[in-house]
């Protein structure tokens, strides 16, 4: 074998190396931006969740309509900040499901649990989403497909048949 032999084979073999240890260092870069994301998800989650509980500290009142199932009327004082609770909830609710990949099944399962519970538990909630189903169509997506609407429909799964057929 020849030295230019030697040096060929020398240099494949440092090619090899490099091109194992940038491949190393590309995957180790990907988990380490995995979990990077996955971090930044649970965080601005959470941000977004403790906004929507200091509402109910700063504005106490209207606790009732989420927590204990009190109904709104159209005269009611509280009827637009209600309902503008009820749009931050939706809000948040949606961004948490939408990115709900990135959180564990175990988190995932308990806030779908908390989110089917808030609607189980407000008038207030479950009818400010069906007037705005498009506005949030993950939950709806889920919460149809769950049941939690059970006796109502997606306006584009309400029957066409005229009334009395």
């Amino acid at each position: 074998m020849q030295t230019s032999d030697l040096i060929a084979l020398l240099a494949v073999a440092i090619s090899i190396g490099a091109s194992v240890l940038a491949q190393n260092s590309a995957s180790k870069s990907h988990q380490t931006a995995a979990k990077s994301h996955e971090s930044a998800s649970y965080h601005s989650g959470t941000d977004l969740f403790m906004q929507l509980n200091l509402v109910f500290v700063e504005y106490p009142h209207v606790r009732p309509y989420f927590y204990d199932g009190k109904s709104l009327t159209r005269d009611d004082p509280n009827y637009h900040r209600a309902h503008a609770v009820a749009e931050l909830m939706l809000d948040v609710f949606e961004w948490i499901w939408h990115r709900r990949e990135g959180i564990t099944e175990v988190d995932r399962q308990a806030w779908a649990d908390y989110v089917g519970s808030m609607f189980a538990l407000s008038p207030v909630l479950r009818a400010y989403h069906l007037s705005h189903l498009a506005w949030h169509p993950t939950i709806t997506d889920l919460y149809f497909s769950r049941g939690e609407f059970e006796g109502t429909t997606l306006p584009h799964q309400r029957s066409q048949e005229p009334e009395g057929a």
